[in-house]
Formats: C-alpha cells, structure tokens, sequence
C-alpha cells in the first residue's frame, strides 16, 4: 500500500495554505544544493524553485559551485474553466511534474517530481511512480530507467479548498500525493541531451500499472540542456 512510503514530516509540513508561494518573485541564478533536497518531498509545483535558467548548485558551506540544473515544470488542471492553474495549488483533478535536469561533481542526474490530487483523494504508489522515461531527441527515443541505487520516495500531503452550491461557498478536505524518482543517465545519453536540437521536445513517463503521461519539455530548456550537462560532460567522479 502507498501508505508504507508516507512521510510524516511532510504531511505536517502542508497542512497550511502558507506553503503556495508565487515562484515568479524568485529570480536567482544560483542555489544551494540543500535546497534540492526532496527527502521530505517538495512544495506543490516546486513553488520556490528557479524555473527556465541554468542555475548554478553551490554548496551552501562554502559557497563553491558543485553543478549546474535546468528545472522544468508542466502541470494540468482539467477543472479549470476560465483559468487553469495547475501550479497555484492542490486542487482535484490537478496534475504537476517538476523536472530536474543537470550535471554535478559527481555525475549527471535526471529527476522527476510528480503531484497529483487524485478527485476521490486517494492515489498507490505505482500510479504515480515512473519506472521509465523516453524522451524523442531528433530521431531518435532515447529510454532512461529507474535508478536502482535510488529509493523511490512517496508523500502524501492534506489541503482545503472550496466548492460553490447555491450560492453558498463550502469549505472541503482532501489529500494529494507526491512521488520522487531518479533516473540513471550514462555519458552517452547525457551527450545526446546536450546535443538536442533546441526545439519542444515530448516525454513519456511509464509507470508501474501501465498507464503513460506525455509531458512537453520547452525549446529554450532543451537549448539549456547543453550548459547544464556540460558542467561535467563526462558523467563521472573525480578520481
């Protein structure tokens, strides 16, 4: 059961509003590494992270940079009528998946968040736990596999939102769930990425049951792709 997966700090961490803050007041270009961390999972849409830039990872002891990441986010909110936003906060129905791109000291990694607020409220792990990924770069399909040096995480996390019924505004409860899964990417793949032509390029997220989501990654991200790969083009650890 997704239950086994739960993070109990995490859960505390969401049950207020305060955590849906606007991420376009963050304009930085570097980050420390511990702000990557998603051991106790992540705000709903990456709010906070900086989106559609090369961000320099340092580390925040001594401030020397460890890498480099490009963070790509797409979201779905199939409810919205006159607006749609996916990544203002959870609400049924509503779909994100943050994406970390990039290449530190120590290798090359590729990173997907996936959100999720089931209608009913309820989700299990392998709905919402990719065990591959394909991308198209050019012609060619280019599949990356889970990691299997890497836990698959899963969170869960409590919101309130509001419905409307007769002119009556009513206040309801629900639950929305978060996977954390990190894929193994080879010096070679990592070359294919940093040599993408700079176009839209579609992913396709395989899970456990089956199911697929197609999720686009932008030009001008893919275009990013060759700085943040390149910072250490080779994949590997020092010697």
């Amino acid at each position: 059961m997704f239950s086994k997966y739960l993070t109990s700090a995490f859960t505390a961490l969401l049950v207020t509003t305060a955590l849906v803050t606007p991420h376009s007041a963050i304009a930085q270009t570097t980050i420390d590494e511990d702000k990557l961390d998603t051991v106790n999972g992540m705000r709903w849409g990456g709010n906070g992270l900086p989106f559609d830039k090369v961000v320099e990872i340092k580390d925040a002891l001594v401030n020397s940079p460890l890498g480099k990441v490009v963070i790509d986010r797409h979201g779905e909110d199939p409810q919205g009528v006159l607006f749609k936003e996916p990544f203002a906060a959870p609400s049924p129905g509503r779909f994100v998946v943050v994406s970390l791109w990039g290449s530190k000291i120590e290798g090359c990694f590729v990173k997907m968040i996936v959100q999720t607020a089931p209608s009913d409220g309820k989700a299990e792990l392998e709905e919402i736990a990719p065990k591959m990924l394909e991308l198209g770069v050019g012609e060619q399909i280019l599949q990356l596999k889970r990691s299997t040096n890497a836990k698959v995480r899963g969170f869960q996390g409590n919101y309130t939102y509001t419905t409307y019924e007769n002119r009556r505004s009513i206040e309801n409860s629900s639950t929305w769930f978060m996977t954390d899964t990190l894929f193994d990417i080879s010096p070679e793949a990592a070359n294919l990425l940093r040599n993408a032509p700079a176009k839209e390029i579609k992913a396709r997220l395989t899970f456990e049951n089956g199911d697929t989501k197609l999720i686009p990654i932008g030009s001008s991200n893919v275009k990013r792709w060759q700085e943040a790969f390149g910072f250490n083009s080779s994949c590997s650890a020092p010697q």
